[in-house]
């Protein structure tokens, strides 16, 4: 699906299947919308045919994951927005905040991390589609395999001493926990304030087995909540806030007339330091 540039991997094409995700709800999704992506079908080099044809086959509790983490962290983002001006994408992939937000940043700087063949084909994809982008918005090329995250934040001007809020979202399953816990304490060491929203794939997800695909690329961690939850705490992290799946209902899924249901096994959760 979407772009074919011998540049991108496998691993880049999971973030056309995440935006894929969001462009069909904000599509085809009842009112209200629980994640109102305009961006996500535009970015994607599909018809609105073609993303409603790859919705169709996801199951309804693999259909909300992307919609659901997206919108519980800017839910999150919102209120913290008022101790900090720094907001850290990491394997941002399609997401499409900036562009969303535009001049409504305000003070707040986005640093969009990703690999840099993606970096490329996103902004040449922007700028095909004539979209502007803030000034605000910093892309942050990182190749992990050269350089690490912290320098690649301060050659784009990311102030280690601000607090700042961190979304790891739909990236864990693909790393070894020592990778894992390498980035979760670089999180764990920014000032006080700072906050990260991060999401896991718990062990019932393996339901092929521990080699199951979830689309193209095989998984590569399953993680349970409580596992999360003291990673966060020996990173640093003094509050540790999971989403609970009775919030989740209560606060986005209830009377929901489009058949979504609250992901069962991929799981978010936030951390404050």
């Amino acid at each position: 699906m979407s772009s074919g540039s011998p540049d991108l991997s496998e691993v880049h094409r999971t973030a056309f299947m995440a935006a894929a995700l969001r462009a069909g709800h904000f599509l085809r999704g009842a009112e209200p919308k629980i994640f109102r992506d305009e961006y996500a079908p535009r970015l994607l080099e599909m018809s609105e045919e073609e993303i409603e044809a790859f919705n169709a086959k996801v199951p309804p509790k693999l259909a909300s994951t992307c919609v659901l983490r997206s919108r519980f962290t800017e839910d999150r983002l919102a209120v913290a927005r008022e101790r900090l001006n720094q907001y850290v994408v990491l394997g941002a992939g399609l997401d499409s905040y900036g562009l969303r937000m535009g001049d409504k940043l305000g003070s707040m700087i986005v640093f969009e991390v990703d690999d840099p063949p993606f970096q490329q084909w996103k902004q040449q994809r922007i700028a095909t589609l004539g979209l502007k982008t803030s000034q605000q918005v910093r892309y942050v090329p990182c190749d992990f395999e050269r350089m690490s995250l912290e320098q690649a934040l301060a050659d784009s001007g990311f102030a280690a001493d601000e607090p700042c809020f961190i979304s790891w979202l739909g990236v864990t399953q693909y790393l070894t926990r020592d990778a894992i816990r390498t980035t979760l304490r670089w999180a764990g060491q920014r000032p006080a304030g700072s906050e990260i929203v991060v999401t896991i794939v718990e062990p019932g997800g393996r339901e092929d087995g521990p080699n199951a695909r979830r689309g193209i690329v095989p998984f590569t961690s399953y993680i349970t909540l409580d596992e999360m939850s003291e990673m966060l705490r020996e990173a640093g992290f003094s509050r540790i806030e999971p989403l609970a799946h009775a919030t989740a209902q209560a606060d986005y899924f209830k009377d929901r007339t489009d058949g979504l249901e609250v992901p069962q096994f991929q799981r978010t959760i936030a951390g404050i330091v």
